[in-house]
């Protein structure tokens, strides 16, 4: 990944930091929106190129970066929600949406970067991505939020960063 390429992840990643702030988001949430700006920049930048080696060098990066999120919440934040008043359902909700997000990313993996059938696969990934993001985003956070308090949120960063780098 380049530093143009680098930039403007971090700088997606600093727009969703200050999203989650006005949207009263904290510890692992602000956290999560701040990944999800950072790996949507790539996604972008991703979807809207025809050149195989944009494909090569990103893809990598963003498959990497979505399945240890996706483990980190799986592990960490989602159990976190079980059984609290306010949140019933979307623990299933996001499995079923990581299911789906699974099935496509195991699509975008089994083309080769030259196919002609990979840009279209890929967006169906990325407007999955797009949609599961959108979801987490206005719904599933506040509510996981408030359910949670603040300081449980920032308790289950260290956790949620700890459980990403598990093999």
């Amino acid at each position: 990944m380049d530093s143009t390429d680098k930039m403007v992840s971090g700088l997606m990643g600093a727009v969703k930091d200050i999203k989650a702030g006005f949207n009263g988001l904290t510890g692992v949430f602000m956290h999560l929106m701040e990944e999800h700006g950072r790996v949507g920049a790539l996604i972008s930048r991703v979807a809207k190129s025809d050149d195989v080696e944009v494909r090569a060098e990103l893809y990598p990066t963003i498959r990497r970066e979505l399945l240890a999120h996706e483990k980190g919440e799986l592990k960490v934040v989602y159990p976190a929600l079980a059984n609290l008043p306010g949140v019933s359902g979307i623990e299933l909700m996001h499995a079923r949406e990581a299911a789906d997000l699974e099935i496509a990313l195991g699509n975008v993996d089994a083309l080769t970067f030259d196919d002609a059938r990979w840009g279209p696969t890929f967006q169906r990934l990325a407007d999955l991505i797009d949609l599961h993001v959108e979801h987490e985003e206005s719904e599933f956070f506040p509510k996981a939020q408030q359910a949670l308090g603040e300081e449980r949120a920032k308790r289950l960063l260290p956790e949620f960063e700890a459980a990403k780098k598990e093999s």
